[in-house]
């Protein structure tokens, strides 16, 4: 049994809720003020995601068809937001303006942040002491005070709350709404009571008068459709039906974990915590279209999407380590469409980083090759050699990395030692190499400089030496293929036939520099030599170059972790 009296109730926290009003239409009326005096609505594909509040007078409703929209307001503009660019970057600005005054801020979609300022709100009442008045509006204009002394601080929190709004509203052109109370979910059902540029305050003693004021237990925050109609099912209705329905009853159609959640709901309780919010776990575009069934057309809209999506990327700094390709193929048999998405790994070196402003890039070699990869990984969801109708096309990076400075990484700090110390580098008309001072990044393309990083499940041996070389016949029966990012952590004794003493001189291998190989440790000589006779001899009884076993070498261990 549940005990509902025993629950006490935390009133220690300042939460306050920011919802930017009309947000995709003020976007726009920020990029063209003419719309400011005209109704607007915001449309993607077929229905109107949003509109201004002269549309809103004239009847124009959210997820309107905008058939029907243009038949209730004829002189309706629209335009299109399917491109979320600006959106988005409005929005992460806003994010970032909010952390100015706490650094638990909570994203909650591209328009609304949770922001704990508990510890700003105690510090200014340090300072300003007492007798503060709240802002805005007072659910139920009542300033009857909470028993634990609260309630100076979440009007403290109200004053916090119009001062964050009017510095949106001067830095970023914006008008917010907000709601203040003691947890997150009286802040969120407060900040819908007045819209729009309106605050509303939630004082604890208020908390269950405010939640008995919605209509169906679906409005409470965190309700969702599918719990709705299990509440249904057991004639739960209303928040006042759920207060009364007994423990028992809950437990058996949800579970005791959601039903204690759900009871305390009803009642205003919410404990759970504001969760700083990190970056996007992937960035992504979609466009519906016209069908598509023309390869070259497909190609030129997945190369559009990459365009717009490179910019998002560049912006965010981080780079990806995964593409997706999503599409919408139609069946005419069915009469019905379905989604399909394939996946895979891409090379983060594919990106350059530029050293000042950490902007991701993509020059034109890398970006042919990520095409190639797209179009690759379409027509493993498309059988090209059959009719098929397209009607979604969408793009999406995950997976995402930082950057890390090629210097300064472990890494790179072993691939550049080893690139200097390099007796591997085979030339075609020489048989001695000069030992390298530099190394040429695999991936860098196009006279652009790709910062050296460790790649995922791809070996970087061939930036060691270089590719499908060979020495030339006349010096020597077969060509080497020594490597010494192939150093083994754990040296391995060969035949006593073939062995060297340790107490002679090794001798060096004919194609490698004497000098560095002489620098060598004398157990990594040794293998270098047992290696370069083992391949050798392998050669001169096949006609098949030697091909060695991968290992798990010390560079391969950094280069993998």
């Amino acid at each position: 049994m549940y005990d509902i009296e025993s629950e006490a109730d935390d009133h220690s926290r300042a939460i306050i809720h920011i919802d930017i009003d009309c947000f995709y239409a003020q976007v726009e009326m920020i990029k063209d003020p003419r719309l400011c005096q005209v109704p607007l609505g915001v449309k993607q594909k077929n229905i109107l995601v949003t509109s201004n509040y002269i549309a809103r007078k004239h009847g124009i409703k959210k997820c309107m068809l905008i058939s029907d929209a243009l038949t209730i307001c004829p002189n309706l503009e629209i335009v299109n937001g399917e491109d979320l660019y600006d959106y988005r970057k409005t929005s992460y600005q806003v994010t970032s303006y909010l952390q100015k005054y706490s650094a638990l801020v909570e994203r909650l979609g591209l328009d609304e942040n949770y922001v704990d300022i508990t510890q700003l709100v105690n510090e200014r009442l340090k300072h300003q002491g007492e007798n503060v008045h709240a802002k805005g509006n007072l659910f139920n204009n009542d300033n009857a005070t909470c028993l634990c002394g609260c309630t100076e601080r979440i009007k403290m929190a109200s004053l916090i709350a119009q001062e964050i709004r009017d510095g949106i509203l001067l830095e970023l052109k914006l008008t917010t709404c907000a709601g203040i109370s003691y947890n997150k979910l009286l802040a969120k059902l407060a900040c819908s009571l007045h819209k729009p540029n309106q605050q509303t305050t939630v004082l604890p003693n208020h908390a269950v008068p405010l939640i008995l004021s919605l209509n169906n237990v679906s409005e409470i925050p965190g309700v969702g459709s599918a719990t709705n109609e299990v509440l249904e099912k057991i004639n739960i209705r209303t928040v006042e039906d759920l207060q009364k329905c007994y423990f028992e009853t809950l437990v058996q159609a949800l579970n005791a974990d959601k039903a204690k959640w759900l009871i305390d709901l009803s009642y205003g309780r919410d404990n759970s915590v504001v969760k700083t919010s990190g970056r996007p776990q992937s960035i992504g575009l979609e466009d519906s279209c016209k069908v598509l069934n023309v390869e070259t057309e497909v190609r030129d809209k997945f190369h559009q999407l990459l365009m717009r999506l490179i910019i998002l990327v560049s912006e965010d700094g981080r780079v990806p380590t995964t593409i997706k390709v999503t599409i919408r193929k139609f069946d005419g048999a069915s009469r019905v469409s379905h989604r399909e998405t394939k996946q895979c790994n891409i090379s983060p070196g594919l990106f350059s980083t530029d050293k000042v402003t950490h902007m991701v890039s993509l020059n034109e070699p890398s970006e042919k090759k990520l095409l190639s990869i797209i179009m690759s990984l379409f027509k493993k969801l498309v059988n090209t050699s059959h009719s098929y109708h397209i009607t979604l096309l969408g793009l999406s990076f995950t997976k995402f990395k930082e950057r890390i400075g090629g210097k300064n990484s472990i890494a790179s700090y072993f691939v550049n030692d080893l690139a200097v110390q390099s007796v591997t580098s085979i030339e075609r008309k020489n048989s001695i190499s000069q030992p390298r001072t530099s190394l040429q990044t695999a991936t860098s393309t196009g006279g652009v400089e790709i910062e050296i990083e460790p790649q995922p499940k791809k070996s970087r041996l061939g930036s060691l030496s270089t590719r499908n070389a060979r020495l030339s016949e006349s010096d020597y029966s077969s060509p080497s293929k020594l490597r010494v990012a192939e150093l083994r952590l754990n040296s391995r004794d060969s035949d006593n036939s073939d062995s060297v003493s340790s107490n002679q001189d090794i001798e060096c291998p004919p194609n490698a520099d004497q000098d560095v190989f002489k620098e060598l440790p004398s157990d990594v000589q040794r293998e270098l030599w047992e290696d370069w006779k083992r391949s050798r001899s392998h050669d001169e009884s096949s006609d098949k170059p030697f091909k060695k076993a991968r290992t798990n070498t010390l560079l391969n261990y950094f280069l993998k972790n």
